[in-house]
């Protein structure tokens, strides 16, 4: 019986001077290629805009998964380039292919196992990557020059500002605003959920038109820019070359001018503010003392409600530390047990690892917040009409109330009921203004906060914030606790999950012996 060998394809191209048709020139030709070999193609894969420097490409992955299904014994590409300008990406996945018997073939490259041929694909394999690592410093020097000419770089345009016809930076007055606000409320000792509370209630939103989260914070806060320096390549500080381990290369510098962009808050204030995140990381009074709580401000007594707080002590004969979260009152009133600080702690970070931090969970979120946008979307009209009814309503009772004084029926219900329909009626008024569509996300919108999370120190108060901004409560029970997530990451207004677990399920985790029981 005549084996005919079946083929995937696979097409790429980058956004390096080439276009889509390049991706049908490539199909075009590996076609007439296994035409004239007599193979037979069942499947193509096609990845556009995706450099072959990363792996990180959608069409690219799912024919790796695919590979071992036996569904094609032969992987065909234009050039061994379009497979991968990585010598070490390319080894690792040719080595995946080879377990399954599936081999790599280029139409322009005749490669076969001889000695020669794996020579020279290791020659072509190294003029692909050193082409790659080249094209990326020229990108970066022209980068530079744009730089140096204050005009901007590339990426989102920070908040606060828009981009004139020779791409510099102006002002955008009501983004301002919400820029100058942002500041001011952290300078005054606020912190990150108040400032969201605040910009969100009076309809202010993101570069994108989205909802404020915490993540979105942290950016704005550290942007020298608001105060009319131009500032480019801050990722190559000394902080984060220790952060990272490539070396920096001598043009890799950092670009900063004086009055190189519009100023939007003050020199004043923007130190004030570094001063105050320098002291959150290192004031130890206020945020470790002898220990760090990892939840702080969001564990609640399921008994009687109060705030649990932190709790350091040395107990028996041989002065063993134990840290714990308990009950203010759990002596006089609600006689709830504390809980073992180091095994929440510890069990908190793995959840929250497993439900949100890994880029298979954070995909399937953004696929269930996607859904309640769509959710949100198709019952927008519907909600704005309601609030629209209420607001009418209300200044239709507030017009009753005018009229009766004008009519010299002054009391002091009246009085009273006008005050709360005028508080009612700001109410509405806010919430008609923040109402409105909302975007889907993708997931490269939320990837970087996986980037964020491996950046992070642990028992810092970053490491704390960024993950608080997950957790909306924990309550604690007489023989439970639950855990409520808050997976919405900042995009939409409620989507939260649950996760409920017997006392005695955290201590059997650590192997404690420490018995459920009241």
């Amino acid at each position: 019986m005549l084996n005919i060998p079946r083929v995937a394809q696979y097409a790429r191209f980058s956004s390096d001077n080439q276009c889509t048709e390049s991706i049908d020139a490539q199909i075009r030709a590996m076609n007439q290629f296994c035409k004239q070999q007599h193979w037979k193609v069942v499947a193509t894969y096609k990845d556009e805009a995706r450099s072959a420097t990363t792996d990180n490409r959608l069409e690219f992955q799912k024919m790796i998964t695919d590979n071992s299904k036996g569904l094609f014994e032969i992987v065909l590409v234009h050039k061994l380039d379009r497979f991968s300008r990585d010598r070490y990406d390319s080894a690792i996945y040719k080595k995946r292919l080879k377990k399954n018997n599936v081999r790599l073939c280029s139409v322009l490259e005749m490669i076969d196992d001889s000695p020669e041929s794996i020579m020279m694909e290791s020659v072509l394999e190294g003029m692909a990557e050193y082409y790659s690592k080249n094209l990326g410093r020229e990108v970066m020097k022209r980068m530079q020059e744009t730089a140096l000419q204050c005009k901007h770089t590339g990426g989102c345009t920070p908040l606060g500002y828009d981009l004139d016809s020779e791409k510099k930076l102006v002002i955008n007055e009501h983004e301002a605003e919400a820029v100058k606000i942002i500041f001011e409320i952290f300078a005054d000792g606020y912190g990150y959920s108040a400032i969201i509370s605040y910009l969100n209630e009076h309809g202010y939103t993101t570069k994108k038109g989205r909802i404020f989260g915490k993540n979105s914070l942290y950016e704005i806060l550290r942007n020298e820019k608001y105060t009319g320096v131009f500032v480019f390549n801050r990722a190559a500080s000394k902080t984060d070359r220790k952060r990272n381990n490539h070396a920096y290369k001598a043009n890799d510098k950092i670009i900063r001018i004086e009055n190189g962009c519009p100023q939007i808050i003050s020199k004043e204030l923007f130190e004030k503010v570094q001063r105050i995140k320098a002291k959150n990381r290192c004031n130890t009074g206020r945020y470790h003392g002898k220990e760090f709580y990892l939840l702080t401000g969001k564990i609640f007594c399921g008994v009687c409600g109060k705030r649990i707080q932190g709790n350091l002590r040395f107990s028996d004969r041989n002065k063993t530390r134990l840290s714990t979260y308990r009950c203010p009152t759990h002596r006089i009133e609600c006689r709830n047990k504390e809980l073992n600080k180091d095994y929440l702690d510890a069990y908190i970070v793995v959840l929250l690892e497993k439900k949100i931090l890994n880029a298979k969970a954070l995909k399937n979120l953004v696929k269930r917040i996607n859904s309640k946008i769509r959710k949100y979307n198709s019952d927008y009209e519907q909600n704005y009409s309601e609030i629209k009814r209420k607001y009418e309503r209300t200044l239709e009772s507030l017009n009753h109330i005018t009229e009766a004084i004008e009519k010299g029926l002054l009391t002091d219900n009246l009085i009273a009921r006008a005050e709360v329909l005028e508080t009612e009626k700001a109410s509405l008024e806010t919430r008609l203004k923040s109402l409105q569509m909302l975007e889907e996300i993708n997931y490269s919108d939320v990837a970087y906060l996986l980037d964020e999370y491996r950046k992070l120190k642990r028992n810092t108060e970053e490491f704390r914030t960024f993950l608080q901004q997950f957790v909306k409560e924990i309550r604690v029970f007489p023989y439970h606790f639950e855990v409520v997530l808050d997976i919405s990451l900042g995009f939409v207004l409620e989507l939260t999950e649950t996760i409920s677990m017997r006392r005695g399920e955290l201590y059997e985790l650590f192997e404690s012996k420490v018995k459920e029981e009241q």
